[in-house]
C-alpha cells in the first residue's frame, strides 16, 4: 500500500469506526442547454411556471431563463421564431397560422385541455341586462379581446360560426387583458372574450353572466386538445435530446398539478407575488386535465386545418397535420 493512500484509508476507518457514513460526492448533473421562456399573458401561469417551481427542469439538466411577457399566443409565437425566446405557448390554431406563413416550428406536446367539464376555458361574457341573448344579437356590436391571432379571436370566430353570423358583421376590438372587466361594466363595449382568472372574476362580480363557453363552442374532444407547446425546427435538429427532456418535464408537472391541484394552487399564488401580481386570484386557477400524457392525435389538428380551409386561408392539401405537430419527444408515445 503507498504511502499517500494509506492516511485516507486510516481516516475512512476512523470514522466508520465512530459510526459516520462515508459518501462519494455526488456526480454533477450533466446540462444538456439553457431555454429562453417567453410568458404568454400576465396573469397566465402554465406548465413552464410550475415545472421551474417544482425544480423539474434542473432534474433534465435544463436552466430555463424568463425573458418578458409577450402578450398573447401570436407574439409569443413571433418571439420563438425570432430566436428571442424558445419556449413558450400559444392555441393550435396561432400554430397553423404561423406554420402556413412559413415559420418552422413543431408541436411538440399537447398539454392540457382547454375546457373541459369542469372547467369552460374561454369565455364570452355579456352584461346581464338582456340585450345579448345569442350570437345574432351581436351583429353590429362589439366584441373585445386581449389579442387577435389567438383562441380569444379563433373562440369568438367559431361561436359566430356556428350560429350563422359572419366574423365581418360584429366588430373586434383588441384591449389589455387587465382592462376587459373595466370596459364591460362602462359599457364601452357589449361583450367581452377571455379566460381565467379575469373571466371568473368578472362573473363572480355580478350582473354579467357567460354567453357561450370554449368548451360548448369546440366541444369535449376539440377543447381536450390542449394549447399546444412549440420548439423550432432548428431545436428540434441540433439538440433533440433536450427536447426530448422538456416534453418530459412538461408531462411531469401537469400530471403532479392534475394529482395535486390544491398544492399547484398554493404554487400558482406564490408566481403571482414573484411577478408582483395579485396572488389572491389563484383562487380561480383549476386543476388541469391531461389527455393521454400530452399526447395529440392528428384529428386534435385536422380540426383547425378545416377550420382554415372553410375561411379560404390554405388550400385543400396545403397542410397536413404532421407538419404541424409530433408526439416523437413524447415518453409515452409508441409508434
Amino acid at each position: 500500500m503507498g504511502k499517500s493512500l494509506f492516511p485516507k484509508v486510516l481516516l475512512t476507518a476512523v470514522l466508520l469506526a465512530l459510526g459516520f457514513t462515508v459518501q462519494s460526492a455526488p456526480a454533477a448533473q450533466k446540462e444538456f442547454g439553457t431555454l429562453k421562456y417567453i410568458v404568454n399573458n400576465l396573469g397566465d401561469i402554465v406548465v413552464i411556471d410550475l415545472a421551474i417551481e417544482k425544480g423539474y427542469f434542473e432534474e433534465q439538466g435544463i436552466k430555463v431563463e424568463t425573458v418578458g411577457v409577450a402578450g398573447g399566443g401570436a407574439a409569443s409565437i413571433q418571439a420563438i421564431l425570432t430566436n428571442n425566446a424558445d419556449i413558450g405557448g400559444a392555441a393550435i390554431p396561432a400554430y397553423v397560422n404561423a406554420i402556413r406563413a412559413g415559420g418552422k416550428l413543431r408541436v411538440i406536446y399537447g398539454g392540457v385541455a382547454m375546457a373541459h367539464a369542469k372547467d369552460p376555458g374561454y369565455s364570452l361574457i355579456v352584461r346581464d341586462d338582456g340585450t345579448i341573448k345569442s350570437a345574432r344579437d351581436l351583429i353590429g356590436k362589439t366584441v373585445a379581446m386581449g389579442a387577435r391571432g389567438a383562441m380569444w379571436d379563433y373562440g369568438t370566430k367559431e361561436y359566430l360560426r356556428k350560429n350563422g353570423v359572419a366574423i365581418e358583421k360584429v366588430n373586434i376590438l383588441v384591449v389589455p387583458p387587465p382592462q376587459l372587466e373595466q370596459v364591460l361594466r362602462s359599457k364601452q363595449v357589449d361583450a367581452v372574450m377571455t379566460g381565467s382568472p379575469i373571466s371568473d372574476k368578472i362573473l363572480e362580480g355580478g350582473e354579467t353572466r357567460r354567453l357561450a363557453s370554449l368548451y360548448e363552442i369546440l366541444g369535449p374532444n376539440s377543447a381536450g386538445a390542449g394549447f399546444g407547446f412549440v420548439v423550432r425546427d432548428d431545436l428540434i435538429k441540433k439538440n433533440p435530446e433536450l427536447v426530448r427532456r422538456l416534453v418530459t418535464v412538461y408531462e411531469k408537472t401537469d400530471q403532479w398539478a392534475a394529482k395535486h391541484p390544491e398544492e399547484a394552487r398554493k404554487l400558482v399564488a406564490h408566481v403571482l407575488q414573484k411577478r408582483n401580481q395579485n396572488p389572491v386570484i389563484a383562487k380561480y386557477w383549476k386543476g388541469p386535465y391531461l389527455r393521454n400524457h400530452g399526447l395529440l392525435q392528428d384529428s386534435d389538428i385536422q380540426f383547425w386545418l378545416d377550420w382554415f380551409l372553410r375561411e379560404g386561408k390554405i388550400r385543400e392539401g396545403e397542410l397536413k397535420p404532421s407538419d404541424i405537430y409530433t408526439n416523437a419527444f413524447n415518453p409515452y408515445f409508441k409508434k
